[in-house]
């Protein structure tokens, strides 16, 4: 029986926030008005703003701090309600010891004035607002937000007036957008879009072939920053070369000429595969908005970044792509697999910076199903496609080494998410390696029992539910990861991952991590000897 328990109480909520409910009329229960006494603000002071009910029947209860009448800037509380479970404050931005703000000595068309004058409007594209607010510190200054929505620049700017002397305070801008850029990439590889890897065996030195240009597929360029033409964007910030690498920028963001014997070409394939994924995180409801970003952040990638051919995450760095052979990032599954590394280190440091084996083991076997996870996503690929991984890498390695079993017919993979074995055997049987002063099994190859358990359970998950299994599992599998420690066994990973399913599959009231899919996950980590 699993006796890991979750340590997100609001994961069952935050893990399905991209299916959030709008905001209901619900009452605030006693349970919850209690809370407020925690408070930095007194309780008087505190409005409700907003009541969100989550699928699986928690409640988000949000708060605005007023003093007179007036609301006071960034300053909310939110208590989260879970099903089940004692409510816990989420967040408290209040402030106390504000008083009620005097009468301004600055009205409102002077307020106006004085922020259109300050942003150099060059035109308005709707009539400028402007509201009394309270900013904290220094007790509490009135002040005129405004908002002045130009034409030139498009823009809309908050500019916060001071409503005793006119001094403008502080100016930003409203404006979220982002831009688009267009290519002609992998996706996710030749080998999977080719069908097998006749006339793909060598990379003949990064050179074109009319085949592997005719291979790219148009994509879009999501989330590149506003204001700038390079590969610099909301999750990622790609670069290309040596020592540091260098931008790859274009002022009209349209790279579709662009082919692999370009180096940017690799530049271009991390920023699109990474943003991609970064989004389907999001999707699964993983996000800093709901407190549980996984590496929500741009992160810094180089491709091209040494001649080996090999491809690593350092904590605190950038992930660092190969040229040897096949260029790593020509292949989106190794694109996606060290991603994996730098979503583990964002969830849980001391467990990827852990060196024990079976970490190591579950590290690996990860950011393989991470790979074959995503695979699934691209346009036509198969089960066969998803599994075998690096399979255009290892078109080239592949001679070297001897053939992954599963043996594929057409192509070489470098592992795969579809082995059989058990984890004693793999443990007996696969290649033992020298780490550090210690011998152990080569923890890539035990990884594969990992990423296969986590295969399984997707399929027969999907099976199940075509629509929705596949991401059933994603979705556990990353919450689970949260529950990592440094000295993380397989048994271990295996109850953080019913443990998950239960936080986001509550199955009645059975508790003690009896979820929706408990069979299932636990019938497979049976058949593996992990639990």
């Amino acid at each position: 029986m699993p006796t890991r328990h979750s340590p997100l109480p609001a994961l069952a909520a935050a893990g399905v926030g991209a299916l959030l409910l709008p905001s209901v009329a619900v009452a605030v229960p006693d349970k919850v008005a209690r809370k407020l006494d925690a408070a930095r603000a007194p309780t008087h002071e505190l409005n409700r703003a907003a009541t969100v009910v989550l699928p699986g029947g928690a409640t988000v209860y949000r708060f605005q701090q007023r003093v007179g009448g007036v609301d006071v800037l960034d300053s909310e509380m939110v208590i989260d309600d879970p099903r089940g479970a004692p409510p816990a404050l989420a967040v408290d931005s209040s402030a106390p010891g504000l008083a009620a703000p005097a009468e301004p000595r600055i009205g409102k068309p002077q307020a106006k004035r004085i922020a259109s004058r300050s942003v150099q409007a060059g035109g308005l594209r709707a009539p400028i607002t402007a509201t009394q607010a309270i900013k904290p510190g220094e007790g509490g200054k009135l002040v005129w937000r405004v908002v002045v929505p130009t034409r030139r620049p498009l823009d809309d700017f908050e500019v916060l007036v001071n409503a005793a002397s006119g001094l403008v305070v502080q100016t930003g801008s409203l404006r979220r957008e982002s831009r688009t850029g267009r290519a002609k990439l992998y996706d996710p590889n030749p080998v999977v879009q080719h069908g097998g890897f006749s006339r793909l065996r060598s990379d003949r030195h990064d050179r074109n072939t009319r085949l592997l240009t005719n291979l790219r597929r148009p994509v879009g360029l999501q989330n590149i920053d506003s204001g700038q033409a390079c590969l610099r964007g909301r999750w990622v910030h790609a670069k290309v070369g040596l020592h540091g690498g260098h931008n790859v920028c274009k002022r009209s963001l349209s790279w579709r000429r662009v082919t692999r014997s370009n180096n940017r070409f690799e530049a271009l394939m991390a920023y699109y595969h990474i943003n991609r994924a970064q989004q389907y995180v999001h999707d699964l409801g993983f996000s800093k908005a709901n407190r549980n970003g996984i590496d929500d952040r741009p992160q810094a990638v180089l491709a091209d970044a040494f001649p080996r051919d090999n491809s690593f995450f350092l904590p605190g760095s950038a992930i660092r792509y190969g040229a040897g052979s096949v260029d790593d990032a020509e292949d989106a599954d190794v694109i996606l697999h060290e991603y994996a590394h730098a979503m583990q280190f964002s969830q849980a440091p001391t467990f990827l910076e852990s060196g024990a084996s079976e970490a190591l083991a579950l590290q690996e076997g990860s950011a393989d199903y991470w790979a074959a996870a995503m695979s699934s996503l691209s346009p036509g690929a198969a089960n066969e496609d998803d599994v075998c991984i690096f399979d255009w890498d290892a078109t080239t390695y592949g001679r070297v080494f001897p053939p992954v079993a599963p043996y594929s017919i057409g192509r070489r993979c470098g592992r795969r998410a579809d082995s059989r074995r058990t984890l004693a055997q793999a443990q007996r049987h696969c290649p033992r390696i020298l780490a550090g002063l210690r011998r152990m099994p080569d923890p890539h190859c035990v990884g594969e029992v990992w990423s296969s358990a986590l295969w399984d359970i997707r399929r027969q998950l999907a099976a199940r539910d075509p629509i929705s299994g596949g991401a059933t599992i994603d979705r556990t599998y990353l919450a689970s990861q949260f529950m990592y420690v440094a000295s993380e066994h397989f048994d271990d990973a295996a109850r953080a991952a019913l443990c998950a399913d239960d936080d986001l599959s509550p199955e009645g009231t059975a508790g003690d991590c009896h979820g929706a899919n408990y069979a299932t996950i636990r019938g497979e980590m049976r058949a593996r000897g992990i639990l």
